[in-house]
């Protein structure tokens, strides 16, 4: 399902379109707004993640444009933004159009003598939002550097071995900060499978695939969480065996610069050795200090007797939570 917010001139076409969209699985989630200042409200209100916003360009008259647009994208980083014109494309000078394109709307409808349903319906799903990859923020005053919001939290969560529960434990934390704190909390799925697409979550927005800049998410929410997926394949001798294409150096650091770091793994027999890798790497083992929790599903005695720094936990003991309480009260 595809989850559309649509604002354009009065109900012109709403029952044509709502009929061709649930023709092919677009749900319209709202359609009617008094003005820009309740349109945010009640964007920001919606309970669901939103693919894409299709917008009569005449709604954008009289605002910051560039404001505007960025605001919608601090609620929702990913979305795609569709503006429909009036007329055809001969009746407007190319500044009017390169104008949106600078602002990332690669997308532009004109309405002709009157909008067709079914083009309307193909250009949504020509840019399903986790399949569209854009840097959604371009402020030029930002500062290059990964600087934390003093209240914002990161929190890093990464897998030993493969089913560990990466992704179930990203959606859990995020579940519990957004109730505890009642504000925006950001998942960005690195892992590459891209399963966090079908997470949902009141004031919860989850981000897969995309070349979102890190600094401003963090600005704008109350946590950010990565599921980093698993970067490593590792020998039950905690052997490097290779690395997984889609990690990089820069990724790797992102994990470490995290305030809370999970490593999740297996405690039996075939899979606790592989935890060694983190401990004996030269890269890995510096870093290792009291914000790296170890979560197994079961805890292996002579593993945690062996390593008596490490935090070495299973996975719903409620150190977990209480780190996180922690956290958050700083």
């Amino acid at each position: 399902m595809i989850n559309v917010v649509t604002w354009l001139s009065g109900n012109k076409y709403k029952e044509d379109l709502s009929v061709a969209c649930a023709r092919s699985n677009i749900r319209i989630i709202a359609d009617e707004f008094e003005d820009h200042k309740t349109f945010l409200e009640e964007f920001d209100a919606i309970d669901a993640n939103i693919d894409a916003l299709v917008i009569g360009n005449e709604r954008l008259t009289g605002t910051d444009i560039k404001k505007f647009l960025n605001e919608i994208r601090h609620i929702e980083p990913n979305i795609r933004i569709i503006v429909v014109f009036p007329g055809y494309r001969s009746q407007y000078i190319e500044e009017q159009i390169t104008e949106y394109k600078s602002l990332g709307i690669s997308d532009i409808i004109y309405e002709g003598q009157r909008l067709d349903e079914e083009c309307f319906v193909e250009v949504i799903k020509k840019g399903y939002i986790y399949d569209y990859s854009v840097n959604v923020y371009d402020d030029e005053q930002d500062e290059p550097e990964l600087v934390m919001h003093k209240e914002c939290v990161t929190i890093g969560i990464m897998g030993i071995t493969h089913g560990a529960g990466v992704t179930n434990m990203a959606v859990s934390i995020a579940e519990y900060i957004s109730q505890a704190e009642d504000k925006h909390i950001k998942v960005l799925d690195y892992s590459g499978t891209g399963n966090l697409r079908f997470a949902s979550g009141r004031k919860i927005t989850y981000i897969v695939n995309a070349d979102t800049d890190i600094l401003r998410l963090r600005r704008s929410s109350r946590a950010v969480i990565y599921d980093f997926g698993v970067p490593y394949n590792i020998s039950a001798k905690g052997r490097l065996l290779e690395e997984n294409r889609c990690y990089s150096e820069a990724r790797i650091k992102l994990f470490w610069s995290c305030d809370l770091k999970l490593l999740m793994g297996f405690g039996d027999i075939w899979h606790i050795g592989k935890a060694k890798f983190f401990l004996n790497n030269k890269m890995w083992k510096k870093k290792i200090d009291n914000s790296y929790l170890f979560l197994f599903d079961s805890v292996d005695e002579d593993f945690a007797a062996k390593h008596k720094k490490l935090n070495i936990y299973g996975r719903n003991d409620k150190a977990v939570q209480k780190q996180i309480s922690h956290l958050l009260l700083q």
